[in-house]
């Protein structure tokens, strides 16, 4: 499976904002940006994408580029459509 950078981009950035401040007004934009991917993605993949978000914001460790990684352990790849 393969998902667009800008997407998986800004369900974790939405993702780490709202558990980095707990602001429940960030829910409705996270909601949406799962909606997104989820047209793309199976809900599975969505939920371990944001899983590794929470991971790398709550303990402190990890990029980005971690959460690519970790994902293409599972067959989920994560491409720059700009670059094809």
């Amino acid at each position: 499976m393969k998902l667009k950078k800008e997407l998986v981009d800004e369900l974790i950035r939405l993702t780490k904002k709202y558990y980095r401040t707990g602001d429940a007004d960030h829910l409705p934009a996270l909601h949406e940006a799962e909606e997104v991917l989820e047209e793309n993605a199976t809900w599975q993949a969505v939920h371990l994408l944001g899983c590794l978000a929470k991971y790398t914001q709550t303990s402190g460790k990890g990029t980005y580029d971690d959460i690519y990684k970790a994902l293409a352990v599972f067959g989920i790849i994560v491409e720059d459509k700009e670059l094809e």
